[in-house]
C-alpha cells in the first residue's frame, strides 16, 4: 500500500511541474484528488490494510495528500503571474476604454416635464384617465350627441366588443384627453384648475404635421367670474414660458361643441420663424390648441349650476409642441428608432 501511496505521489508532482496553463492544472487536480481521483480511491482502500498498519498508512496518505496540494498551489501561483504578465503586455493602458451607451430622455418626455411644471406653477393639479373609453365619456359628456357632426373629424377607433355585453360603439380608444373633464367635474366640487397629459388615438393619415397615435394635453379651470380674458392670459402666459417671450401669439374664433364662444391659437412657427416652410404649410402660423368656454351644457351634465359656476378649456398636443420646441420639420421625427436622433436630447 505505501508503494501504491508514493508512486501517485511521484505521478501527480511530474504532472503538475508539467502544467503549462491553469486548465491543464484544474484537470490535474481532478485526476488526483478529485471524488475519483487516484489518492482519493487509495486513502478509501485502507480500510483493506490489517488494523495494526492502518495508522502508519493513514499518516502516509495525509502526507502526501498535502504534499500533492501545496505542489499545485505553487504552480498555480506560477502560472497565475505569468498568465497575469502576458495580459498586461497586451493590453495598452493608455488607451481609452469604451465609452457606455447612455440612454436619453425623449423630447417628448421633455415637453411633458416641462409642461407640467408650467401649469403646477399657476395652481394646476395633474390628473391622468384611461386611454380605452367609453362613448359618453370621450363625446356625450362634452355635448357631442351620436349624431353631431363633429364626430366625423376624430376618425374613432372603435373596439370590438361582439364576444361582450357591451353594446356596439360603446366602447372606443378615446380620441381626446377632454374625456377626463366630464369624469373630474362630476367627482370634484369647484373651483378646480386640472391639465391632463395622455396618450390618445385617431385614425388619421399621417404626415409631417399629423398621426394616429399622439400624446395629448387636456386643461381646464372652473371658478366663479372666469372669463375669456382669464383664458387668453393663462394660455400666453403658458406659450412664451415654454417657447420664450418673443414668440408671438394670436387667437382667432372657432367653433368647438364642448365650448361657447371657441377659439385657436395660432403662434409664430418656431422652425422657420414665420418665413413659411412645409410643417406651417408656408403660412409662417402654426395651430397651437383650441379653447373656450366651458359650454353650460357639460356644466349641467356634471350638476355644475352654470349660473354659478363658470369654466374655459383648452387642449393641444405634445407632439407638435415638441417639433416645434425643437425645431423639427416632421414630427414623424420623433417615432423615428434612429439614436443618432434621440442622442440630440
Amino acid at each position: 500500500m505505501e508503494e501504491e501511496l508514493v508512486g501517485i505521489k511521484n505521478a501527480a508532482i511530474s504532472f503538475i511541474l508539467e502544467c503549462n496553463s491553469l486548465e491543464e492544472l484544474e484537470e490535474v487536480k481532478l485526476q488526483f484528488l478529485g471524488r475519483s481521483g487516484k489518492l482519493t480511491q487509495a486513502i478509501k482502500n485502507i480500510a483493506t490494510v490489517p488494523l495494526e498498519r492502518r495508522p502508519e498508512v493513514g499518516m502516509l496518505a495525509n502526507e502526501i495528500k498535502n504534499i500533492i496540494e501545496d505542489t499545485i498551489e505553487q504552480k498555480y501561483q506560477t502560472l497565475k503571474s505569468e498568465h497575469y504578465k502576458k495580459r498586461k503586455s497586451a493590453i495598452d493602458v493608455t488607451k481609452p476604454g469604451i465609452k457606455p451607451e447612455i440612454g436619453h430622455i425623449h423630447p417628448i418626455t421633455h415637453t411633458i416635464l416641462e409642461t407640467i411644471d408650467i401649469f403646477k406653477s399657476i395652481g394646476f393639479q395633474v390628473a391622468d384617465g384611461p386611454e380605452i373609453e367609453t362613448d359618453y365619456y370621450n363625446f356625450e359628456a362634452l355635448n357631442i350627441p351620436k349624431d353631431h357632426p363633429s364626430r366625423d373629424t376624430q376618425q374613432t377607433l372603435y373596439l370590438d366588443t361582439r364576444e361582450s355585453k357591451v353594446e356596439p360603439g360603446e366602447v372606443i380608444l378615446r380620441t381626446q384627453t377632454s374625456n377626463m373633464q366630464g369624469r373630474i367635474l362630476e367627482k370634484m366640487k369647484p373651483p378646480m384648475r386640472v391639465i391632463v397629459p395622455g396618450k390618445v388615438y385617431r385614425y388619421e393619415q399621417t404626415d409631417a404635421s399629423h398621426g394616429f397615435e399622439f400624446w395629448q394635453l387636456e386643461g381646464f379651470a372652473v371658478d366663479k367670474n372666469i372669463t375669456m380674458s382669464d383664458l387668453f392670459g393663462t394660455i400666453d402666459y403658458f406659450i412664451k414660458k415654454f417657447y420664450g417671450e418673443d414668440i408671438k401669439v394670436k387667437f382667432v374664433c372657432h367653433n368647438f361643441p364642448f365650448v361657447e364662444p371657441g377659439a385657436e391659437a395660432y403662434i409664430t412657427c418656431a422652425v422657420c420663424k414665420g418665413k413659411g416652410c412645409t410643417f406651417c404649410k408656408r403660412s409662417g402660423w402654426v395651430e397651437m390648441l383650441g379653447a373656450g368656454m366651458i359650454h353650460p351644457n357639460v356644466l349641467k351634465t356634471a350638476k355644475i349650476d352654470p349660473n354659478i359656476w363658470q369654466g374655459f378649456a383648452f387642449g393641444t398636443g405634445f407632439s407638435r409642441m415638441a417639433t416645434l420646441k425643437y425645431q423639427m420639420d416632421d414630427l414623424r421625427l420623433l417615432t423615428n428608432p434612429d439614436l443618432r436622433i434621440l442622442e440630440q436630447f
